[in-house]
């Protein structure tokens, strides 16, 4: 027969596992679980001035989407107004949209301290900050439209518009049928402004030339029709 031991020995409780991903972290504005870690980001331009939002998790279902909708609003809106927040406010909502995925993904909360999870309220798109994207869409129609227009970008066959004087041209790309279409580029030579190089396209009758910093073009011009 074994002797009891005097003092019985300490057996750790095993550890059990969350019920659910995220368990183990709190939402660190309502206190409620699950949640997960995450940053979201908006941005604000302001001409020649800057300014990123950064507000971190870990966030509940409610409380993460509630601040997503409006970071992203507030990006939606106020993100375009100088040159590189045409660039940066496209990637902020991204990664929004990413973390939005990411707690859409989580259970619905179960309260727990110091607060109550925040009400999400409308969806970006249906709110008045939508109209936002009227800004990068009427950017991306005017830059097209310019490019469209743009000489340097023309290519062979395309007709031109030519007025100005020989020194002050203004020279714009217009469809073939346009009264006001006087040449079609019969030649496009790049890296110089020499119109002597025109004598290799038959036909020329005019020539335009054009030096933006480093770089030259010569377009060589015939009658249209």
């Amino acid at each position: 027969m074994t002797a009891p031991f005097p003092h019985a020995p300490h057996v750790p409780h095993a550890a059990q596992q969350p019920a659910w991903p995220g368990a183990a972290l709190a939402c660190r504005f309502c206190g409620s679980v699950p949640a997960i870690k995450a940053t979201l980001h908006g941005h604000q331009g302001f001409l020649i001035f800057m300014r990123v939002l950064t507000q971190h998790g870990p966030y509940c279902k409610s409380c993460g989407i509630a601040a997503c909708r409006e970071m992203s609003a507030k990006t939606i809106w106020q993100g375009w107004w100088s040159f590189l927040s045409v660039f940066i406010a496209p990637a902020v909502l991204l990664g929004n949209l990413v973390t939005r995925v990411r707690l859409s993904r989580l259970g619905e909360p179960i309260p727990g301290a110091p607060g109550i999870p925040a009400v999400p309220g409308k969806p970006v798109f249906k709110r008045a900050a939508a109209f936002g994207l009227v800004v990068p869409v009427l950017m991306a129609l005017g830059i097209g439209w310019a490019i469209s227009r743009d000489p340097a970008f023309a290519d062979v066959g395309a007709c031109v518009r030519a007025e100005g004087t020989s020194t002050d041209p203004d020279v714009s790309v217009v469809d073939c049928g346009d009264p006001a279409a006087t040449y079609v580029i019969i030649g496009k030579v790049e890296d110089t402004t020499d119109d002597a190089e025109c004598a290799r396209f038959p036909g020329t009758v005019a020539s335009y030339t054009e030096e933006r910093e480093s770089r030259k073009l010569l377009l060589c011009l015939g009658e249209n029709g």
